[in-house]
């Protein structure tokens, strides 16, 4: 199954266009079939009562707040609304310790953001919505009981985590979504052995949460939600009344996931299976773009060829239009903290104990980090042809194939061996070697800031902001990564890897640990403007309806 290591099916000299008339069925598995069925499923809406509407002209005041501050925490465009509805529970748990009755005003926040359609959600919603918020609060407060302020902190934040998924998962179900994600599973599953501890069970939530890391991107958030799905499926059916149904094991399965999560082998499962997942990406494209007509194009084959290179070729396009994107994005939150750092830190330090100001420093951390970051980004290569053809090859084997047909053997990749097989010996000079990529890198910068007569704390600045950037490129690099199945690497490409994997991790630390705890700017926008913002903008609202009514009865 590995398409990295596999030789290509088609030569380089070969077209991606069928030739007219050699069409050809394609047997699909059980699965795939069963995918199709739920893709091809109309959505049932049933609802009454009138829609939730608010103020335009409040909506666009808010919308562009939401838009500032989203700027300065850098994540991934679809999971800012689920990050949006736990901000606003926790700003408005200041005020109201279980959050009562706070459905309404969470639902219109979201459309005053436009993170949905006005006049898109049923006021029904907000009796559910309050249900939901209900329940986790008191589960919440009853797993809280009787145990450390440490613990609780914990608790509250793994519920306030699933809270807002399944709040957003109410507003906005996507019962497609997780079905691929399954089938994306069910596949892959098999490459794996069971581990030598936790067996069978403990190799499949390892597996299943790699798929979600790299297919469908999920955060510590919805994996922490899917999780408790899979392992309590009553939970979402459930009120705070029939709590006692959950209770009883509810730590163990918090603690479980908790643990599950943080598994030392997850990250080498994540790196091994995200070299599968390319196809599958492509292959939800093809399902998305053409939901009326599945079973017709997956078992032909000139019509699978055609949708598979126009899907391809959307996706490279869209890749350099989200290099663009995500890099401004990147440029502005780096922009804006290295802003607060330069008066909070570096002019003061300049001024008041080097006793004068050093333009050379500050020109040089105000121009490098944003060059470097331009510099990484220009360098991007964008997959073609090639890649597309063997994507194809591989949708081929993936649609037709069927884990339950496998032979009942051991002969999936056994990660804990691997793990295992490493001496004492060779573990402890590749650390050695590894802890001298530190300091050679990091060595060599300090080294040359020392010629350019940077002051401590400008060395630090730099060294802050070059880290952060080059983390930062490195996640946007990734983006056309995500569809590349044919890499091309030499020696001198894993030796810059060498030198600036500890640079990246570094950034990887600082952006995760220091900024995400640390950053001013983010407190001052959450609770110094945002408070007083969101209660005028909802001043405004009610004003605009009130006046709205009034007007309705003049006859």
């Amino acid at each position: 199954m590995d398409h990295r290591s596999e030789e290509h099916k088609q030569g380089h000299s070969e077209t991606f266009d069928t030739p007219i008339g050699s069409s050809s069925a394609i047997k699909i598995s059980k699965y795939t079939q069963a995918l199709i069925k739920v893709w091809e499923e109309k959505a049932k809406i049933a609802s009454t009562g009138s829609n939730i509407s608010v103020s335009q002209t409040v909506s666009f005041a808010a919308f562009l707040y939401e838009k500032m501050r989203n700027a300065v925490e850098f994540r991934e465009e679809h999971l800012i609304r689920r990050a949006t509805i736990e901000r606003i529970i926790k700003r408005r748990m200041i005020l109201n310790d279980n959050a009562r009755d706070i459905a309404e005003p969470l639902i219109k926040e979201l459309l005053w953001a436009r993170y949905y359609e006005n006049n898109s959600i049923n006021e029904d919603k907000i009796e559910i919505v309050q249900a939901i918020i209900d329940k986790y609060f008191f589960l919440k407060n009853e797993l809280c009981a009787g145990r450390s302020t440490k613990e609780q902190n914990k608790i509250s934040d793994f519920f306030l985590s699933v809270l807002s998924c399944e709040i957003e998962e109410s507003l906005s179900p996507d019962p497609k979504r997780e079905a691929f994600t399954n089938y994306v599973y069910q596949i892959l599953r098999p490459y794996l052995s069971p581990f030598d501890e936790g067996g069978e069970s403990g190799r499949d939530v390892q597996v299943y949460i790699a798929v979600e890391r790299t297919f469908s991107h999920s955060d510590i958030h919805l994996l922490r939600f899917h999780l408790l799905k899979l392992s309590l499926p009553e939970i979402k059916t459930i009120s705070w009344r029939q709590a006692d149904k959950v209770l009883e094991n509810l730590y163990d399965v918090y603690t479980r996931i908790e643990k599950d999560i943080q598994n030392p082998l997850g990250d080498k499962i994540r790196s091994l299976l995200g070299e599968q997942i390319p196809p599958f990406l492509i292959l939800r494209d093809v399902f998305e773009q053409n939901s009326g007509k599945l079973s017709e194009i997956i078992t032909d084959d000139n019509k699978l060829k055609a949708k598979v290179d126009h899907a391809c070729r959307a996706r490279y396009d869209e890749s350099r239009a989200r290099l663009r994107r995500t890099g401004v994005r990147s440029f502005i939150y780096i922009l804006l903290t290295k802003i607060i750092f330069a008066f909070i830190i570096e002019i003061p330090y300049d001024l008041y104990i080097e006793g004068k100001l050093a333009y050379l420093p500050i020109t040089i951390n105000a121009l490098v980090p944003p060059s470097l970051m331009a510099g990484i980004i220009i360098s991007v290569s964008i997959p073609g042809d090639d890649n597309t053809r063997r994507i194809y090859n591989l949708i081929k084997g993936i649609i037709d194939n069927d884990p339950d047909t496998l032979p009942m053997t051991n002969s999936g990749v056994n990660i804990s061996k691997k793990i295992k097989s490493k001496s004492l010996i060779f573990n402890t000079i590749f650390s050695s070697l590894y802890l001298l990529t530190y300091l050679v890198s990091f060595g060599s910068i300090i080294f040359i800031l020392i010629l350019l007569r940077f002051s401590i704390v400008s060395q630090a600045i730099f060294i802050f902001f070059v880290t952060l950037i080059t983390f930062f490129s490195y996640r946007v690099i990734r983006i056309p990564a995500e569809y590349q199945v044919i890499t091309k690497e030499n020696f001198l490409t894993h030796l810059a890897d060498l030198f600036f994997l500890p640079i990246v991790r570094v950034g990887q630390w600082l952006s995760g640990e220091v900024l995400t705890r640390f950053n001013v700017l983010i407190y001052v926008l959450d609770f110094i403007i945002e408070m007083p913002f969101k209660a005028i903008v909802e001043v405004f609202d009610e004003w605009i309806r009130f006046v709205r009514i009034k007007k309705e009865e003049i006859v």
